[in-house]
């Protein structure tokens, strides 16, 4: 009787062990932001004061199916919200009064002062995490920098459309960081900034006439070697190609306004449904493991009582068998449960497609339209500058409309 106290003994110790150590592996803290609040400027810059900025459609990073199952979201989710997340950076920079024009912008978008662009490391209902990099049009880097933070469901009970959204916090800092170098420019600094970023866009439209005013110099930066004369008619032409420019990235960001006010409701939605869904399916897995390890303990015990024939065992060695036969059966139930939270996942999925918009410009009474990716419309764009640059009538007045 004295060995089966003993095996008894050893068999829950190990099952205890293993309870144990799952248990004591709680996620440690990783530098997440935290509440954050928005820093708003007390006057406002004059006009020959202020920056624009340009918000680059974020880097979806790994969009891998195991990456994503990890992340619990899914390539598609991933890909809609890319594009939901700059434009809200968008509303949150505009709210603060630092900045001039603030717009969603394709890749190698040309013709602004600073340019933000970020990569999507994790970003479910839970945790959210950014690589963030702030560059001016000089190659000064303002930011370059993770951010992170994590979400409880009362977080979610504060959210309201085009001001406060999840995550806030993390938008804020950004904002906040963006906004502290700003603050440190002086005016000259601000003007030598604004210059290059209208030299560079000329050369880089047109390198034949100004691909020598803007150099790199020895710190990798660029500087500006020449000046136009403000009176050249060429330098003029310049300048209205540039107003052209802006006016496809506000019609670029019409076509933006309306799909993140559309997508505000169902995306908050998901991101607070898929933040239970993770407590369940975190939950469920644990207990699934807990209640494994316990039925192979209790079945291990009674292996050992037949292994070692203890007398007057066998009522002993068979309800462990049998509860921790049970016992197993309900923790890989449980981990069917989870799978189920899982497929409840992907179905949300479905509901997030956007498809790509169209530009349209009246010119000269046509009809000219910018299609496919945003980065394809910018192209169409930049060759359609080229071709006004080399007309040699005016430049017509142009209406730019979006669907």
């Amino acid at each position: 009787m004295e060995r089966i106290r003993s095996i008894s003994r050893w068999s829950f110790l190990i099952a205890g062990v293993c309870l144990l150590m799952l248990s004591g592996c709680a996620t440690s803290g990783r530098n997440l932001v935290g509440p954050t609040t928005m820093q708003i400027a007390l006057e406002p810059y004059p006009p020959d004061q202020l920056l624009s900025v340009g918000i680059q459609i974020f880097d979806a990073g790994d969009l891998d199916e195991k990456a994503m199952e990890k992340q619990h979201t899914s390539k598609e989710i991933r890909e809609t919200e890319v594009q939901f997340m700059p434009y809200h950076l968008k509303t949150t920079l505009e709210q603060t009064g630092f900045w001039g024009e603030v717009r969603v912008v394709p890749k190698n978008s040309t013709g602004l002062d600073v340019m933000v662009r970020a990569k999507v490391l994790e970003s479910q209902g839970e945790d959210l995490a950014l690589d963030v990099y702030v560059v001016d049009r000089q190659g000064f880097v303002w930011i370059d920098r993770v951010y992170r933070d994590r979400l409880t469901k009362e977080d979610y009970e504060e959210v309201l459309i085009g001001k406060r959204g999840p995550f806030q916090n993390i938008y804020n800092a950004i904002s906040n960081d963006i906004a502290t170098v700003r603050r440190r420019m002086d005016p000259l600094s601000v003007q030598k900034l604004r210059r290059t970023t209208q030299l560079m866009f000329a050369a880089e439209l047109l390198p034949e006439a100004y691909g020598d005013y803007v150099v790199e110099n020895e710190s990798g930066k660029l500087e500006v070697v020449r000046l136009p004369a403000e009176d050249d008619p060429m330098w003029q032409k310049v300048n209205q190609l540039s107003v052209r420019n802006q006016m496809f990235y506000d019609a670029l960001n019409n076509t933006y306004d309306p799909f993140y006010r559309k997508m505000w409701g169902p995306y908050v939605d998901w991101r607070k449904y898929n933040l239970v869904e993770q407590i369940s399916i975190r939950k469920a897995r644990g207990d699934s493991i807990k209640k494994t390890f316990a039925g192979i303990a209790m079945i291990a015990a009674a292996v050992l009582l037949e292994v070692y024939d203890v007398n007057d065992a066998s009522t002993i060695r068979d309800v462990l068998v049998i509860g921790g036969t049970q016992v197993v059966i309900n923790g890989v139930n449980i981990s069917k449960q989870a799978e189920i939270h899982r497929d409840t996942l992907r179905e949300l999925a479905d509901s997030f497609s956007s498809d790509a918009q169209t530009v349209r410009i009246e010119l000269e009474g046509q009809t000219v339209a910018l299609t496919g990716s945003v980065e394809e419309q910018m192209l169409q764009w930049q060759e359609l500058l080229r071709e006004l640059y080399n007309q040699e009538q005016s430049f017509p007045e142009m209406d730019v409309t979006d669907e």
